[in-house]
């Protein structure tokens, strides 16, 4: 499943949620759906394909000695500077066995087609960036594939290998669809096992929802985190809260001073990174 994406997007949920939990959702979220794609569609013309501005957060987020103050004020109030910084979480190791990676709602977009982008079969590992201090702590700002460990120099838009431009939306915007709060990364044939499975058997999700939601209770310093690294098929299914739960995020490749796939970056929108300043 995807949909347009809009970078206002994900902060009209963040600024509906209940900053008390962060607790995953099932999926029978239809109305905040059709709000979210009223948004979308008026807000369109916000999204780029360019690097976006808060690129470089991209990989200072997951440095031990990142620290940076945000402006925590609503619209209308004078400035509310507060500290924030993140915690590296390693969330799991994705074996990729068809060269082809997706990302997406596992339980609503196990059918996703995968990126068009090329990986060489193996096992990849699987970061979060988890926001720290006054606004938004605990919550999943970044979940970044490790490719490689080379560093990367440019950020680019990734889309699934069947989007396409049309009237509709000429500069192919794109941003993956999140209905349950939870996103993964995972090998196409892991998630055509996993559609197969819940075909077989309609438990399958709800067992995969409990193991996620008990591994995410153990987390330090974490409520109501969703942590899941399960085998499905040939490959593997890692898991995680997204950002502020449902909404439609955006997917970029990083890329060497080669020109080689480095990292695949999911961004969950958390804050205006635009009133952040280090």
């Amino acid at each position: 499943m995807f949909g347009f994406l809009c970078g206002s997007g994900a902060r009209v949920l963040r600024e509906a949620a209940d900053e008390s939990t962060h607790a995953p959702m099932l999926i029978h979220r239809t109305l905040l759906i059709a709000g979210l794609a009223a948004t979308l569609v008026s807000g369109i013309a916000e999204a780029s394909a360019a690097e976006p501005l808060h690129a470089h957060l991209f990989t200072r987020a997951f440095s031990p000695d990142f620290v940076a103050t945000a402006d925590d004020s609503l619209p209308g109030e004078r400035p509310r500077p507060v500290k924030i910084y993140f915690r590296t979480i390693e969330a799991g190791v994705v074996k990729i066995v068809s060269g082809k990676v997706v990302v997406a709602d596992p339980f609503i977009g196990a059918d996703q087609q995968p990126l068009a982008l090329d990986i060489t079969n193996g096992d990849y590992p699987v970061r979060l960036a988890v926001l720290q201090g006054t606004m938004g702590r605990g919550r999943v700002a970044f979940a970044r594939l490790a490719v490689t460990e080379r560093p990367v120099v440019r950020w680019e838009t990734a889309r699934p290998i069947d989007m396409h431009r049309d009237a509709e939306n000429p500069d192919g915007d794109w941003g993956f669809t999140v209905d349950s709060g939870v996103a993964a990364f995972f090998d196409p044939a892991a998630g055509a096992a996993a559609t197969n499975a819940a075909k077989a058997n309609v438990d399958v999700f709800d067992r995969w929802l409990e193991q996620g939601q008990n591994a995410g209770a153990k987390e330090r310093g974490a409520t109501g985190a969703f942590r899941l690294q399960i085998g499905s098929g040939a490959g593997t299914v890692v898991a995680f809260d997204a950002g502020w739960g449902d909404g439609v995020y955006s997917v970029y490749a990083g890329m060497d001073a080669d020109g080689r796939l480095a990292a695949i970056l999911a961004d969950f929108d958390i804050i205006d990174w635009s009133k952040v300043t280090e």
